[in-house]
């Protein structure tokens, strides 16, 4: 008898799950829902959270372990919330993340939202850290200096 699996090795410690994450994706395999933060324009809701849900979760955390545990539908949920949360103030912050190059669609629609709006984006502090932040690896300093290079050759046409 032949079967197909994945396995998933969690043994090094870029693998590592916070705890928050991991109720947040448990919650979402047995009740079907996450908790991430709410955006500025929706109403707060009036009524207490049931006893056990999750704390608040971070979209991009959780994005990243949807993926690697293979749950399309909340990498499918979460990756509308990043588009949807995207500020000039985070943009940076998640586009240089070294693990955003291995998300090519996240990776896509955080460079062409620096892109649109570089100006803006060039004076925050998450931009300041991405470009000067020399405390990475030499792989991530790599991943940084073509994403500057990209961005840079397409802001000047």
């Amino acid at each position: 008898m032949s079967t197909s699996s994945t396995e998933i090795y969690l043994d090094k410690p870029e693998d590592d799950i916070d705890f928050v994450t991991l109720h947040n994706i448990l919650y979402f395999i047995y009740i079907g829902c996450v908790n991430l933060p709410k955006f500025p324009h929706d109403e707060k809701d009036s009524e207490p959270l049931p006893e056990g849900y999750p704390d608040e979760a971070d979209p991009f955390r959780l994005y990243r372990a949807a993926d690697k545990f293979l749950l399309p539908a909340l990498k499918e949920h979460c990756y509308i919330h990043l588009q949807h949360g995207v500020t000039v103030e985070n943009v940076a912050d998640m586009l240089f993340h070294p693990d955003c190059e291995h998300h090519p669609e996240l990776k896509q629609h955080f460079l062409e939202y620096v892109i649109a709006n570089f100006k803006a984006v060039k004076v925050t502090e998450g931009w300041e850290r991405a470009v000067c932040d020399e405390d990475v690896s030499p792989a991530v300093y790599r991943y940084r200096g073509r994403l500057v290079l990209e961005i840079t050759r397409k802001i000047g046409n």
